[in-house]
């Protein structure tokens, strides 16, 4: 028997399981890990955007803005990932318990880590030198002191 690419990736587990001689759905040996892996992201994800922008990158503004930007997209990948399982678990012979949705699912998570640290290795630096220029160029910036109130419709 020749290893088909498209019935590997479209098949459902009754049928893969059929196929290989199996008399129910094939396996699914992931189970544990990528339901671990979906939940504590979404976890670490709430946390930040609940308690951990105050707490820890209050005054860092780079850095609250690069975690708001690639964590919010974590936690889509995540939050997508969580049906995915759903159906590969509960939905066997179905639409959405192919291999192809799950492999899809790994490579946009490839494609946020990737994006991510090419972010953290080549404009991260860049932005972080700019932020540390302007600090210091606004420190000899002197601010307004002015203390006097306008009341409203005078001129």
């Amino acid at each position: 028997m020749q290893f088909s690419l498209y019935h590997w990736l479209f098949d459902d587990p009754y049928t893969a399981g059929s196929n290989a001689g199996l008399t129910g759905p094939e396996a699914f040996h992931f189970l544990w890990p990528w339901l671990i892996f979906c939940c504590v992201g979404l976890l670490i994800t709430f946390y930040y955007s609940v308690e951990g922008r105050k707490r820890f990158v209050k005054d860092k503004a780079l850095l609250k803005y690069m975690l708001d930007r690639y964590l919010g997209w974590f936690a889509v990948i995540c939050f997508i990932g969580l049906p995915l399982i759903f159906s590969r678990v509960f939905l066997d012979a179905y639409f959405f318990a192919w291999r192809f949705w799950r492999y899809l699912w790994l490579v946009s998570l490839l494609a946020w880590a990737i994006t991510w640290l090419v972010y953290l290795v080549r404009k991260f630096p860049a932005e972080r030198a700019n932020y540390a220029a302007w600090q210091k160029r606004d420190q000899y910036i002197p601010k307004s002191s002015s203390k006097k109130k306008v009341k409203a419709g005078t001129r």
